[in-house]
């Protein structure tokens, strides 16, 4: 199953959902995040690798995994890019590229049935970007003896191996009024998530330049607390020197009456 870790607005699952595309998942993945999605080794190859193997948990998997990464209306794919990695599901990382537009990785590893993440953030030398558009276009985790025989899964298949009908009745289709309805909750929550990343891209702007203002103002008073104790040490260093020169002055003179 695949999934995001990151809250998923209602609308945006309604859309998908409408949509009727089980082979591919899209996201607006913002600067500054990172977010996952995760898969699990399907349940009959897991029994069967349970039963074939001693050490189940440490079995050989195959990851495939294919994603196009663009910008907030769907263009200019060749300036997003994401730096993603491919976690195993005791957390070390199995695979890791920077500053992919679009890629296609068919990757090997030792883990158990899941959960396999794949973690996605914006580049940094796209920081400056709000937002870009991640599709999945698949994302399967089968077991390495089972990849090439009829218990291979994948997602293309998915559908038919589960028995789905190949017609789609129209009752349980959303109306255009609600299609509508969807389409226009999205816009509102595209305004509102925009509204919010500005106003957070403000703030922090602001806290970072406050910062900077109490870093300087420490370092200059700092600066004149020691430019003064230091006046004050040579101050009193030179008034020890003179009173003591007082006394010899004052001694030689008794001497010589």
């Amino acid at each position: 199953m695949l999934w995001r870790h990151a809250a998923v607005p209602l609308l945006l699952v309604l859309a998908l959902g409408l949509s009727g595309s089980a082979s591919a998942m899209s996201w607006r993945l913002f600067a500054g995040r990172e977010e996952c999605i995760t898969e699990h080794m399907p349940e009959y190859q897991w029994d069967m690798v349970k039963h074939k193997e001693q050490t189940p948990e440490h079995t050989h998997v195959l990851i495939d995994l294919g994603f196009v990464i663009t910008s907030r209306y769907g263009t200019e794919a060749s300036k997003a890019a994401v730096d993603f990695t491919v976690y195993a599901p005791d957390g070390t990382s199995v695979h890791k590229e920077d500053s992919v537009s679009e890629t296609e990785i068919a990757v090997t590893a030792e883990g158990g049935q899941g959960p396999w993440r794949a973690c996605f953030r914006v580049s940094k030398g796209q920081i400056l970007r709000p937002s870009v558009i991640v599709k999945i276009s698949y994302f399967t985790v089968n077991s390495m003896s089972l990849v090439g025989t009829s218990f291979e899964w994948q997602r293309d298949s998915a559908g038919a191996a589960a028995g789905a009908p190949a017609t789609v009745d129209p009752k349980h289709l959303g109306t255009v009024e609600q299609v509508e309805e969807v389409t226009q909750g999205l816009q509102r929550l595209d305004y509102y998530l925009m509204n919010v990343t500005n106003e957070q891209r403000y703030l922090y702007a602001r806290t970072v330049r406050h910062l900077r203002t109490a870093e300087s103002t420490h370092s200059r008073t700092l600066g004149y607390m020691l430019l003064t104790c230091g006046a004050i040490v040579a101050a009193s260093f030179v008034q020890v020197l003179g009173v003591r020169m007082m006394f010899k002055s004052n001694r030689k003179h008794g001497l010589i009456i």
